[in-house]
């Protein structure tokens, strides 16, 4: 019947979805270890690339959830991969939003002296430490009921290391995590 064939078809559609993930970001992890992996800098303003973000996923949280970008209003130009920072950004919501089911979520950047600081705050279900040293590993996933390749972080780490920055977790188990990622701004701006 056609309940059934919506059905089928809509598991077809997110197994689709999934595979091509895996496959874009095993491509881009191959990209980085070889070398190869491509940065086009131009200006881009990074307050509308999290408006933009904010828009995407407001209705992706779960019941419960409030997504807020802590920098509505701001604009901030600078000279950078957009698709990179964009891909950053997204895996890091991404990330909060299938862990985090109740509270918030916040998110933004700070610009200082010479880095720009992004984070992502949630109040989700945190991870444990022993898992900390280990997610931005290939392939691992905090949760193996939870969809997704276990390469976003691996993505994001390496990415930022190639633009000489840093990212930094903190959780605690039943409370949240923070992603914190500082970029050199002499490498953007």
């Amino acid at each position: 019947n056609r309940e059934d064939e919506k059905l089928y078809s809509e598991i077809i559609n997110q197994n689709s979805d999934v595979l091509l993930q895996l496959i874009n970001d095993i491509l881009d992890l191959s990209k980085i270890e070889a070398g190869t992996f491509e940065y086009i800098k131009q200006p881009m303003d990074l307050g509308e690339m999290c408006r933009n973000v904010y828009e995407i996923h407001k209705g992706r949280v779960q019941e419960g959830v409030t997504l807020t970008l802590d920098n509505e209003n701001d604009s901030l130009m600078i000279n950078e991969d957009k698709n990179r920072i964009l891909q950053l950004i997204t895996n890091l919501i991404t990330n909060a939003i299938k862990f985090t089911y109740e509270g918030e979520i916040h998110f933004g950047f700070k610009l200082k002296k010479d880095y720009i600081d992004f984070y992502v705050k949630d109040t989700g279900i945190g991870i444990s430490e022993e898992k900390l040293s280990h997610i931005f590993g290939r392939f691992v996933k905090l949760n193996s009921f939870v969809q997704g390749t276990g390469l976003g972080l691996a993505i994001t780490r390496n990415s930022i290391l190639m633009h000489r920055g840093a990212i930094k977790v903190h959780s605690v188990m039943g409370e949240g995590t923070t992603f914190d990622v500082r970029i050199p701004l002499n490498y953007i701006a």
